[in-house]
């Protein structure tokens, strides 16, 4: 058995191949029809073999680099072990989705991709060996900008009551945060500087007062972002770079989160740190450093330089200042359950998912003066 497996894998690998090397060769202005038909026969055979009905939904997708449009899809109902989730919210990531939308370096670059990562969600329909919720359940988790998604339970938590799902559907870019907030150590009355004030950069903010950090200052480029930055629980401090480029030497803070993720951005963190400091490199990196000696920069003030990617989170066993994925995700519910943080003041678009081009457009072009946006799927 284990040997036909594995001959029926090799054939599929190849056949799937073959398909690739024909699709390549096709002029690309007809792909998407060609791909469209090629697709909805294999799923309507797929449908007729496991006595499945199609479901049809639409979805926010990046057709190249620069274009995003909603776009229509089908696919299978749940299987045994699989759920329906009706979206509710999705937050958009506004670094990560842009910097596959405009090529940024470092980020993905093959066509199409669907974006989003963080979104919550209703059940509405589950196979019949799950047990792990029910329908009428709301759940958040790794979900794309899409008005359903048919997955396993596994990875998602469900929402406690008094928490709505626009606030659930920040709790990837929250797992994010705390994790770097953790690897911080912040201690009760550091100061602390944020650079950058995108959505990560004001979500640093709150968590860092959280924390016990005695101040909080933001530094950003411009005043775009000034109001929320100053908002209930966030910075009580706001520095604009372009008026005041000599404030950085004067901030010295004890603890400093970077989370822009641009070699300037890390210069800068480096520099407004307290010499024997920490610098927390949250923002993922999307730029390239040639010619900076980031190594003697830190050396010569004796910086503690810490990486604080998400994707260093550990799977199962926490430790100190290392908690795991579920971990986080568990505490950034609870609380906003427990109205410890707040993150609907940080919304500044609530847009249809059919203002998706629009929305990547602005994003594209630095995103104005938006921080947190958030696409509304289904009322609630």
């Amino acid at each position: 058995m284990q040997a036909e497996g594995e001959v029926a894998r090799i054939v599929k690998d190849k056949f799937i191949g073959l398909l690739g090397a024909i699709y390549t060769r096709i002029p690309r202005q007809y792909r998407p029809a060609i791909k469209w038909a090629v697709f909805g026969v294999l799923l309507r055979l797929q449908s007729l073999a496991t006595f499945r009905r199609i479901r049809k939904g639409r979805r926010v997708e990046f057709l190249d680099f620069d274009i995003a449009h909603l776009e229509p899809f089908e696919t299978l109902e749940p299987d045994s072990r699989q759920i329906l989730v009706e979206s509710i919210c999705s937050t958009v990531s506004p670094g990560t989705e842009r910097a596959v939308l405009s090529g940024l370096p470092g980020a993905r670059r093959s066509f199409p991709y669907e974006p989003g990562y963080s979104c919550a969600g209703a059940v509405v329909k589950v196979g019949k060996k799950v047990s792990e919720v029910e329908p009428g359940d709301r759940v958040v988790g790794r979900m794309k900008h899409t008005s359903f998604s048919v997955r396993p339970p596994g990875g998602l938590f469900k929402v406690p009551d008094g928490v709505s799902g626009e606030e659930a559907s920040f709790m990837e870019l929250g797992i994010i945060v705390l994790q770097g907030i953790r690897k911080a150590r912040i201690r009760p009355g550091d100061r602390v500087a944020v650079v950058g004030q995108g959505l990560i950069g004001q979500l640093a903010n709150k968590f860092a007062r959280l924390a016990g950090a005695g101040r909080v200052i933001a530094v950003a480029q411009s005043r775009r972002r000034e109001s929320t930055a100053l908002g209930p629980g966030g910075a009580d401090e706001y520095i604009a770079l372009a008026e005041d480029s000599g404030a950085l030497d004067r901030i010295q803070a004890d603890v400093v989160i970077e989370a822009v993720g641009s070699p300037q951005a890390v210069v800068q963190s480096i520099q407004c740190a307290v010499p024997g400091g920490r610098v927390i490199l949250l923002g993922s990196s999307r730029g390239i450093g040639r010619g900076v000696d980031f190594k003697r920069l830190a050396q010569d003030r004796s910086i503690d330089i810490v990486g604080a990617h998400i994707s260093a989170m550990p799977d199962r066993e926490s430790s100190p200042g290392r908690w795991t994925y579920q971990q986080e995700g568990e505490l950034f519910l609870r609380l906003l359950a427990e109205h410890r943080i707040s993150v609907s003041d940080l919304v500044t678009w609530r847009a249809a998912p059919s203002e998706c081009n629009q929305v990547f457009e602005t994003l594209a072009a630095g995103g104005a003066h938006h921080v947190g946006i958030v696409f509304q799927w289904k009322p609630e």
